[in-house]
């Protein structure tokens, strides 16, 4: 990954905070992601991207990495979805639209990174959620860390264009009504 696409936000990291996680989750974490949490911390994501398979691969925008005592709080997100995402996973990070990167925990696939479409939530009944229900991301930490690309997208650059937009009729109506007071 590219170091400039992570701002570093090592305060907070206590290792008696991660002891007291591994105990709570009933996991070790993999090494690769516990020296990630010791040298990082978590932190946020600028201008990168990063990609998970669902019918070829699918780009996203990551945010954030959670991490111990930080705004985006490890322990809290884990408390926040432990009852939406696979029982074997823990959310690790964020994209641009709520999403989550999921590191898997279980003996069968340890380590192995996924993405959890919010969207698709409501398919399942609560806890019922799978493995196999999450989109592909790296089979390691560090593999999923070195697949972020930095997107060099400026804000003031076309590159985003509008090709078709659909408006509900009865919104539509509501929209006109509204401008003509």
């Amino acid at each position: 990954m590219n170091e400039e696409a992570l701002e570093i936000d090592n305060e907070g990291f206590n290792e008696i905070e991660l002891i007291i996680f591994s105990k709570k989750i009933g996991y070790e974490l993999p090494k690769g992601y516990i020296g990630f949490l010791r040298h990082h911390n978590g932190g946020y994501v600028k201008n990168s991207i990063s990609s998970y398979y669902k019918h070829g691969n699918q780009k996203f925008v990551l945010t954030s990495m959670f991490g111990f005592g930080s705004d985006d709080d490890l322990i809290s997100q884990f408390e926040i979805y432990k009852n939406r995402i696979p029982s074997t996973c823990i959310p690790i990070g964020r994209d641009a639209g709520g999403n989550l990167v999921c590191l898997n925990l279980s003996e069968d696939r340890y380590g192995y990174v996924y993405f959890w479409d919010h969207e698709e939530e409501l398919n399942y009944e609560e806890g019922k959620i799978t493995i196999n229900d999450l989109y592909f991301i790296a089979e390691t930490f560090n593999e999923f860390l070195n697949s972020i690309e930095r997107d060099d997208l400026k804000e003031s650059e076309e590159g985003y264009k509008v090709k078709k937009v659909w408006v509900d009729p009865d919104f539509l109506k509501e929209l006109e009504n509204n401008s003509d007071k």
